[in-house]
């Protein structure tokens, strides 16, 4: 009995792999279909960012660059929530903040250290007091092609692997995978989203 639930967990572990080998393929196929341009810009999102609400200060062009930028947009898609809701916080992580103090030593005194919700250290802008929300509209200029049959597969095998707790633990522990936030994988995806999703400020 011992070795036939060795044999069992041995082969459904190929299967995940393999289907693991082969989502990874079908995702590089859908990111390298081509971007198709919009006649014109359409609506995708609402959104909420930080602006400078201090008009004289002789560290104006400081604040300006700390906003332009870490400042996160958060999209919303009702008008409602945005308006009921505040930015992210700008939070830098370790290299962001060494870069930022080298460049700007002052700005050692606008930033608390803190863990966040991953247990990573993070420096959050705390003059808080300077800043004022502004609701910007998350235009998107081009779309990506469609292939039906490309989405339809990669959904069945996303299905298999993340809705069960157990195929996607297993994998997990195949890969020995430990999600880092702060990863430049993680920073690189961001940037291709805010390149696909520019934003429009609204009048």
């Amino acid at each position: 009995m011992r070795v036939e639930r060795k044999i069992t967990i041995k082969t459904k572990e190929k299967e995940l792999l393999r289907l693991d080998r082969e989502l990874s393929k079908i995702r590089d196929k859908i990111n390298s279909l081509p971007l198709i341009e919009l006649k014109k810009p359409i609506f995708h999102s609402y959104g909420l960012v930080w602006s400078l609400k201090l008009q004289t200060s002789k560290y104006k062009e400081v604040y300006q660059y700390i906003i332009e930028a870490f400042s996160k947009t958060k999209r919303v898609k009702h008008l409602k929530k945005v308006q009921q809701m505040e930015p992210n916080p700008i939070s830098l992580d370790k290299g962001e903040y060494r870069k930022l103090v080298a460049k700007y030593p002052d700005a050692i005194r606008w930033f608390i250290k803190r863990k966040n919700k991953f247990n990573v250290t993070e420096y959050v802008f705390n003059k808080v007091d300077i800043l004022e929300k502004k609701i910007v509209k998350v235009m998107i200029t081009h779309r990506k092609d469609i292939d039906p049959n490309l989405e339809s597969r990669r959904r069945e095998i996303e299905d298999i692997i993340y809705t069960n707790r157990d195929n996607s633990g297993k994998l997990d522990n195949l890969f020995g995978n430990h999600y880092d936030y702060t990863s430049e994988y993680y920073k690189q995806k961001m940037k291709l989203i805010d390149l696909l999703y520019p934003i429009q400020i609204e009048a």
